[in-house]
């Protein structure tokens, strides 16, 4: 895209995203970040539906407005939309792994472009058409990885055939051997993708979210209770292992120390809310809707601790959730019920207390431990995670790299 005057591109880019704005993911922002650079920049995407179709109801009645993003362009096609159930999960992935293949292969700008960057939070196969691609129009391929296949799916018992699995971890390492930069969000990603590919493979972490402090006055969704407000927000889905929050508010409910907070939407949610009604924690578990992206500073300002948590298997020990970082950043204190990578996180940047993944009985001893502590010893918490995030994970830095890499690839 050429604009009146900007300067001469360095860099022509075909961005390639599942999810895209009005959807909240990194991806906005890397997109913003070398639109602003001077780079050539165009986005290649389908309609918006996550995690359902019906967050998304001014994009459906107004499709126009949507074909440019901070003056980037927009190119849409069609998937078939997600809703709560997983026929139209697999249905979206199906029809968004067709519909970019043919899309793209008859697009121009792609033709022109030097670079395919992939976005790939999960499935992984989804990159499978813009490799093929990329290959035959001689394209370089940058793969952002946010999720180890087929390792995930294993872990989580959703695929357990032997021959499934072994297809799926031929097709995996087509996908890293025909990229020419592999972007991975913790070390030990890193480290796994190097043992199976000879593709470089860099170190990428995510970044806290940009504008979730824009509006910081108490959320009025949350409601106002004496106890210690615990918050998680994100996706709701198996991988989070929200069994054990029901083990513990189960065993301490009597009690009533803790008021959890569960923000957000999900495969998950409807087994949650069923356990909630099975063991008649209401009123120690609220569940409130997904918010906007500028609307989760409010959200994060309700709560005393932060609360991120996986399941504990060896492929989530090498998980760093991206919501951490957006936590550390809210200066609020952390709470882990977490293993591996992220635990040591939290304990290196003294930003709050963390167990081991499913251990919900040491993480009541934590959440005693907190209460006892005094106003500023709760402060310094916040405040070392607000300055670890700032010195390790600088959004700018991070891209700035990023940016000079490809610059490289290209000389």
């Amino acid at each position: 895209m050429n604009t009146p005057g900007r300067k001469k591109s360095k860099l022509r880019l075909s961005i390639f995203s599942q999810y895209f704005w009005p959807e909240d993911f990194r991806i906005n922002e890397l997109v913003k970040y070398f639109f602003s650079k001077h780079h050539d920049v165009q986005v290649f995407t389908s309609n918006p539906s996550y995690p359902q179709k019906f967050f998304y109801s001014s994009y459906y009645n107004n499709k126009m407005n949507y074909r440019n993003y901070e003056g980037v362009k927009v190119n849409r096609f069609y998937a078939f939309p997600r809703n709560r159930g997983n026929i139209s999960i697999v249905l979206n992935y199906i029809s968004f792994f067709f519909t970019s293949f043919f899309f793209t292969l008859f697009n121009s700008y792609f033709k022109k472009s030097e670079f395919s960057i992939i976005f790939c939070p999960s499935p992984l196969l989804t990159a499978l058409p813009i490799i093929f691609l990329s290959k035959i129009f001689k394209k370089k391929v940058i793969l952002w990885v946010l999720d180890l296949w087929p390792d995930t799916l294993v872990d989580l018992k959703i695929v357990k055939n032997k021959y499934i699995i072994k297809i799926l971890s031929i097709l995996v390492k087509y996908i890293y051997d025909n990229s020419d930069l592999i972007l991975a969000q913790s070390n030990s990603f890193a480290k796994e993708i190097q043992k199976i590919s000879r593709t470089e493979c860099v170190y990428f972490p995510s970044w806290p979210e940009e504008n979730i402090h824009l509006d910081v006055t108490n959320n009025q969704d949350v409601e106002s209770d004496q106890r210690l407000k615990i918050l998680f927000a994100g996706n709701i889905g198996e991988a989070q292992g929200f069994e054990s929050i029901i083990e513990f508010s189960n065993i301490l409910k009597k009690k009533k120390l803790v008021k959890w907070i569960i923000a957000g939407d999900g495969r998950w949610r409807h087994k949650l809310e069923e356990l909630i009604l099975k063991y008649e924690l209401r009123d120690d578990i609220q569940i409130i809707n997904k918010v906007p992206i500028e609307k989760v500073g409010s959200l994060l300002n309700t709560a005393d601790l932060l609360l991120v948590t996986l399941k504990k298997n060896s492929t989530f020990e090498k998980t760093i959730p991206g919501k951490l970082q957006t936590y550390m950043s809210s200066g609020k204190p952390i709470l882990g019920m977490i293993s591996g990578e992220a635990n040591t996180l939290i304990n290196e940047s003294q930003c709050g207390f963390v167990c081991q993944a499913e251990d919900y009985r040491e993480l009541a001893n934590l959440i005693l431990k907190f209460s006892n502590l005094s106003r500023l010893e709760k402060k310094k918490m916040g405040d070392n995670g607000l300055k670890y995030v700032r010195n390790n994970f600088n959004k700018i830095n991070i891209l700035n790299s990023l940016e000079k890499s490809l610059i490289r690839m290209i000389r």
